[in-house]
């Protein structure tokens, strides 16, 4: 069973308004719950993304104990054999609230949503506060480690970016395709890990490094630009 997750207390935010992580995903296992990133103070206030074990996607934003914002796809996520791409923008400053988050899976923004729920305007995006604990690879309180693998995972402070910043469409073969060194202004809090190799040191010029938290960080060949056949 996984129980690999990376951790770090973030600074002072440029923004707490605007906020875009995004990062490409390789399941291992399905029906399972498998958090990608997440915040977790107390099981009343967390923050947190990650597939559910019927396979959506879903986000959920707590407060003592009530959602502020969320959202939960239609769409399932069951191939094993490729590499998801998940960007998450957040801008809370937008005078329409329908704008003030969007996902986007492999370039695409998503539209199908069993559930959703916008943040009031101006609200802050406690993934992005000061002084709180993120987690990559679990939801927080040993609990929703995901089983799988992960590449280039990157966060940027202050601003709502475009998947675009971070992949591209192959010309010749119209799929999706990974950008190795995307270029955005990371803010206080931005940072980059895992973009080559197994490396929790932050590659972007804010050295704002992760720990590893529990379990055991593998290499592996298998990344976005070089597909390799993996069990599950």
């Amino acid at each position: 069973m996984a129980s690999t997750y990376l951790t770090r207390t973030t600074g002072t935010p440029t923004s707490g308004k605007k906020y875009t992580w995004s990062a490409w995903v390789k399941r291992s296992q399905t029906a399972s719950h498998n958090y990608i990133f997440s915040e977790y103070r107390t099981g009343n206030d967390r923050d947190e993304f990650g597939l559910m074990n019927n396979d959506t996607f879903r986000w959920e934003s707590l407060n003592s104990g009530n959602n502020v914002a969320y959202f939960q796809t239609n769409r399932l996520f069951r191939d094993c054999n490729a590499w998801y791409h998940f960007v998450f923008a957040y801008d809370s400053t937008l005078a329409t609230s329908t704008d003030r988050w969007k996902f986007y899976v492999n370039g695409v923004q998503e539209t199908s949503f069993s559930a959703t729920m916008y943040p009031a305007q101006n609200a802050e995006g406690s993934i992005n506060i000061s002084g709180i604990t993120q987690n990559i690879g679990q939801r927080g309180g040993s609990y929703g480690y995901l089983d799988g693998s992960m590449s280039h995972f990157h966060f940027c402070d202050g601003t709502a970016l475009s998947p675009t910043v971070f992949g591209e469409t192959d010309s010749t073969t119209g799929e999706w395709k990974i950008k190795t060194s995307p270029s955005f202004t990371l803010g206080n809090n931005g940072f980059t890990i895992l973009k080559d190799g197994n490396t929790i040191t932050d590659q972007s010029s804010n050295s704002n490094n992760f720990s590893l938290g529990g379990g055991t960080l593998t290499k592996t060949e298998d990344n976005p630009s070089n597909v390799f056949a993996t069990l599950n």
